[in-house]
């Protein structure tokens, strides 16, 4: 709009350090969800997770692309919460990890459940169920997302 000043624009945005914030608070939950897979699903790190982008399974492998995952999440997140309706909730530990479990839940539900296993049916000769709705799963992306959204605020104000 025309009418909108500078200050109001960059209100609404993301300054490079909010970014950084949010990949950052990304993946610390994703180190966390991460050891759970390891110890509940370790399949699915070794080898589904390494499946998608075409790579053979390792533990290694499945641990970067899952924390790349979590990292690009970590983002979306960020770039979500700076709606108005969200941004004062979110700039507070404790409601930033009420939206951050809400968070984690949507991405479980959308992502995990469904694009997930129909990406993994797409490249490899397996029929997972779609949807896919894996408590253990659910408890993890919970875990990431009340991280995430936790200690976003708590980077971005001292990154």
């Amino acid at each position: 709009m025309a009418s909108e000043t500078v200050t109001d624009v960059e209100r609404r945005g993301i300054t490079g350090h909010g970014w950084v914030s949010a990949a950052l608070a990304g993946i610390v939950g994703g180190i966390a969800f991460g050891a759970m897979m390891q110890l509940m699903m370790p399949d699915v790190l070794e080898m589904a997770i390494p499946s998608l982008y075409g790579l053979g399974p390792g533990l290694a492998v499945g641990w970067l692309v899952h924390l790349f995952h979590s990292a690009a999440f970590g983002l979306v997140y960020a770039a979500i919460v700076r709606l108005d309706a969200l941004a004062a909730y979110a700039n507070r530990v404790t409601t930033g990890a009420g939206l951050g479990v809400a968070y984690g839940v949507l991405v479980w539900l959308f992502a995990a459940s469904v694009v997930m296993p129909l990406w993994v049916g797409a490249v490899l000769p397996m029929n997972p169920p779609v949807p896919d709705f894996n408590p253990a799963s659910l408890v993890g992306h919970a875990v990431f997302g009340v991280l995430l959204g936790a200690l976003y605020p708590l980077l971005a104000a001292r990154v």
